[in-house]
């Protein structure tokens, strides 16, 4: 028998859309692995790339962190549907080869977008071809998603909540073509392990603190602060900080003298252990994060978003009480405080909240139903 052939397209404008086709793809092989064949493609780092996008993508990190303010007018601007039809049509024109190319080259059975602009030249290309291969898209935010995302020429649309769905709808998706399933995760992140004391103990952590973790990046501000004022706070808690790549962020806290038990990593591959092991996560409002944290049952404190979809992500967490909106260094530490301050603490009902809003299996359920469009289009 040979092997289904399965493309999925991304794109490294932040680290959500890339994390996502990387958890379909080890859920796909580890369901799959001796009948499929995964390739995971940024169309970007092709040769024949338009430069126009491909700048677009290489400076997404330094817009997001130098001008919020306009990248939340581009982002409002580009929604609108007559300017959303119109930057759709360029898209797909600037597009049109290197998507014909991609799937000659690829021959696939069931191409996937997990980045929002891929769909429509995606399926142009194959019409041009004349090609019968299914499409299926994987929306990478909780709430409040770009139009973009949503293409009529899409066999199956993935959507993470029951919001999303919504927006589909209103989108004139068919509803046969959206399914719910939760954002995809690092398959590992539903997979039973170590308890909470034997992780922290094979870390080498403290077994017995309160664990805050705190993740940084390239496009957050305000980590560094967050992490001196709750080390200053005579509160026994244990801090965790991860840099996430901030190759100079990392540095300057290697340098810093801390009077608590503090735990720094620069770029780490084992953060379903460092989440699993916390009890609480300071972070940006991005999907995957918020959507990991949720699977591993770890509340959230939101110090920053993008405005757009993660101000949706935000008020996802919040409204579910999984989680807290702390916007800097003295309102994350006054949550902590209230978190911890009774007797049970507060952080016990939020971390049940937090476990049954996330959906530790939701790669393996994309996995399935992609081999699912897989055989259908065979």
């Amino acid at each position: 028998m040979s092997k289904k052939r399965i493309l999925i397209l991304t794109a490294d404008a932040g680290y959500g859309h890339r994390s996502a086709a990387a958890a379909i793809e080890a859920a796909l092989q580890e369901l799959y692995n001796d009948r499929s064949e995964v390739s995971v493609i940024n169309p970007m780092d092709a040769a024949n790339a338009p430069e126009i996008i491909r700048q677009i993508e290489d400076g997404y990190d330094d817009l997001v962190v130098e001008d919020a303010g306009l990248y939340n007018l581009a982002y409002q601007i580009i929604d609108a549907p007559v300017v959303s039809n119109l930057v759709g049509a360029v898209t797909t024109h600037l597009l049109d080869d290197l998507m014909l190319q991609l799937i000659r080259d690829y021959h696939p059975d069931v191409i996937v977008s997990t980045f929002p602009i891929y769909a429509e030249p995606t399926a142009k290309a194959l019409n041009r071809l004349g090609e019968e291969v299914t499409l299926a898209v994987v929306i990478t935010d909780l709430a409040n998603v770009e139009n973009r995302w949503f293409s009529p020429s899409a066999t199956m649309h993935f959507v993470p909540t029951p919001l999303i769905r919504e927006q589909a709808l209103e989108n004139n998706i068919p509803a046969t073509r959206i399914r719910v399933t939760g954002l995809p995760v690092d398959p590992a992140f539903g997979r039973d392990g170590d308890d909470k004391a034997q992780l922290r103990e094979k870390l080498g952590w403290r077994v017995d603190a309160v664990t805050g973790l705190i993740v940084a990046s390239p496009r957050t501000q305000q980590m560094q602060s967050i992490a001196r004022v709750l080390d200053r706070a005579h509160i026994d808690l244990q801090l965790v900080f991860v840099c996430g790549g901030d190759e100079r962020l990392y540095r300057t806290l290697k340098q810093e003298e801390w009077q608590g038990h503090f735990h720094l990593y620069g770029w780490i591959d084992n953060m379903p252990e460092l989440m699993k092991a916390s009890d609480f996560l300071v972070a940006k409002a991005g999907g995957l994060i918020v959507s990991e944290a949720l699977a591993c049952g770890l509340p959230l404190i939101l110090s920053e978003m993008l405005p757009g979809q993660e101000v949706g992500n935000a008020r996802y967490v919040v409204e579910h009480q999984a989680g807290a909106w702390a916007p800097g260094p003295v309102e994350t530490l006054a949550t902590v405080y209230e978190w911890l301050k009774d007797i049970p603490p507060q952080l016990e009902t939020i971390q049940a909240n937090a476990r049954q809003l996330g959906d530790p299996r939701a790669a393996y359920e994309i996995a399935e139903g992609i081999w699912g469009l897989a055989g259908a289009a065979n």
